[in-house]
């Protein structure tokens, strides 16, 4: 159960991966590598207008001088491919991939066209998409980390765990050094076993941005992981600080953290927000009434495990099931469930 997987080194949803998957820094297209068929001379600097737009983050002025200049320049594959980024940037993720493939139909060997378009497409939930577009960046330019940093996120949506973990550990080589980088190496570091990589790839993450929602969500989790119950639920307060509203998920994990302490009411109003947000998900439920039975209300764990059993069984996860089965009747035999 992951948050969005949103990008720190482009948008971050960005929601992530753990699941997921969201704090944004701007795309920026490099001019200098636009494709032939630019227009020359930008005698009427809309261009480079519109690039120092998006540089001061004004996404929508952006925009609207990059559409006045391809008016006249209709085919200047680097303006579309900015005009893009800035739509990407400023939320409209649908017009910004019309951009892109008007202006990969246009420069069809425009590299940096098919990294930002891999990053919308993942946005997108266009996970094979996303997957040809790296591929063709890293095609077109082997030294290029960002298109192997990007190819990482695609396969850590598509929980190709290891996958991702080459492409990160590639983008790195290649110069790459971002907090976010490094945040999302150590998250995937975790999910396949290399612990002993993944925090010192977290502290560094948090070393170069102590405020990365990215880093501060791995390192929880990874702490988690370890029965660092107390650590993980300090990285999560500063997670959920920044932006109550998404950080769903993280609500979740720091309810399991608050009752692996026992520190059920605290749990409990956490729990609550989650299944508030998040009613189909019968996780969320089930550790909830961890929570409730820890409060002493006996009723409210065994009316949230039926949920939970139902929503188990709903899917066809019958392993899940059969654990909410067995917390069902330890409570019947007067014992604590145990998740």
């Amino acid at each position: 159960m992951l948050p969005p997987l949103v990008r720190l080194g482009r948008l971050f949803a960005a929601a992530l991966l753990c699941a997921g998957t969201l704090i944004a820094v701007p795309r920026i297209a490099d001019a200098a590598d636009a494709p032939a068929g630019s227009a020359a001379g930008d005698a009427d600097g809309g261009y480079l207008r519109a690039q120092t737009l998006f540089r001061d983050r004004k996404y929508t002025e952006a925009v609207a001088a990059l559409s006045a200049y391809l008016t006249s320049h209709p085919r200047d594959a680097r303006a579309l491919v900015l005009r893009g980024d800035a739509k990407a940037d400023s939320g409209d993720n649908d017009g910004a991939l019309k951009d892109y493939n008007v202006a990969i139909a246009i420069a069809p060997e425009y590299q940096y066209a098919y990294v930002t378009r891999c990053e919308t497409r993942l946005q997108l939930d266009d996970t094979a998409g996303a997957l040809t577009d790296c591929d063709n960046a890293v095609r077109l330019d082997a030294t290029d980390g960002l298109a192997y940093e990007d190819r990482g996120d695609v396969q850590f949506q598509r929980d190709a765990y290891d996958l991702a973990l080459n492409d990160y550990d590639k983008a790195v080589s290649l110069g790459r050094s971002t907090s976010y980088i490094f945040a999302a190496r150590c998250d995937v570091e975790r999910l396949v076993g290399k612990r002993d990589r993944a925090k010192p790839d977290c502290e560094k993450a948090l070393e170069i941005d102590p405020k990365s929602r990215r880093g501060l969500w791995a390192r929880a989790r990874l702490a988690i992981v370890e029965t660092r119950y107390v650590d993980g639920i300090a990285d999560l307060n500063s997670y959920i600080a920044q932006n109550p509203k998404l950080s769903d998920t993280a609500y979740y994990f720091r309810g399991l953290a608050y009752n692996r302490i026992s520190k059920f009411a605290l749990a409990l109003e956490d729990l609550r927000t989650y299944v508030q947000r998040q009613p189909a998900d019968p996780d969320g439920y089930r550790e909830r009434a961890v929570a409730s039975f820890g409060t002493g209300d006996k009723a409210g764990a065994l009316a949230d495990l039926d949920i939970a059993q139902r929503g188990y069984r709903k899917t066809g996860d019958l392993t899940e099931a059969d654990r909410v089965a067995a917390m069902v009747k330890a409570i019947s035999d007067g014992k604590a469930p145990t998740p």
